[in-house]
């Protein structure tokens, strides 16, 4: 979806691949990053939390057994001075989840300050600036490295590992987003379109099946 128009009985559709439709309901649940709210609430744009997401998952196959051990079927919590890490399992990526096959998820929380040290953090290897996330593979390798040597240097040993053995870890800007309003006739905005949980205890699966219920 890039665009609509509404009236009192319906909304007009425009879609990237030229389609459009005509809706007698628009529902917009399409995340943090909502065209649908650029559209109806211009002057609401996300706001920098002060801390960004160290993200990464690494298969199982590849710790130590120790590690294996340590971080097997438990959430995971490592506390470090102004920051913390979570660890739990998730299905391999053909939905397999027996032990030994499935991949081992983190989140490492990390402040960074607001101006040039974000904004070169969140600049991409092709020097492209990206406001919300580093996809897996794009994070600049001087990142990498370092984020890597401060695991080494700072967190628990199975944690560590965990960290430097992920291949691929990338990074999210946590952001807070607050609409005045949800609803503008027969077109409304839900989830994180309206309002964002920060990634912490599960409160954003909380909020969207609220969300979906009401």
């Amino acid at each position: 979806l890039v665009g609509f128009d509404r009236d009192p009985e319906g909304v007009d559709l425009r879609f990237a691949n030229g389609a459009a439709e005509r809706v007698e309901l628009l529902v917009c649940a399409d995340g943090v990053a909502s065209t649908a709210r650029k559209r109806l609430l211009p002057e609401i744009e996300p706001r920098y939390s002060g801390y960004v997401g160290w993200r990464g998952t690494v298969a199982e196959s590849l710790l130590s057994p120790h590690t294996f051990a340590t971080l097997s079927n438990a959430i995971t919590y490592g506390l470090v001075p102004n920051s913390h890490i979570v660890a739990y399992q998730i299905p391999s990526v053909g939905g397999s989840t027996s032990e030994g096959e499935r991949l081992v998820n983190f989140v490492w929380y990390r402040n960074v300050s607001e101006g040039a040290e974000l904004d070169e953090l969140m600049t991409d290897r092709d020097g492209l600036p990206r406001p919300l996330s580093l996809h897996p593979g794009i994070v600049q390798q001087r990142y990498v490295d370092a984020i890597r040597r401060v695991a080494e240097e700072s967190l628990p040993p199975p944690l560590a590992e965990m960290v430097v053995r992920t291949p691929q870890p990338f990074v999210q800007a946590i952001v807070d987003v607050e609409v005045p309003r949800m609803v503008f006739g027969r077109v409304c905005v839900i989830g994180d379109a309206a309002f964002t949980a920060r990634p912490h205890a599960a409160a954003g699966t909380a909020k969207a099946a609220e969300n979906g219920w009401a």
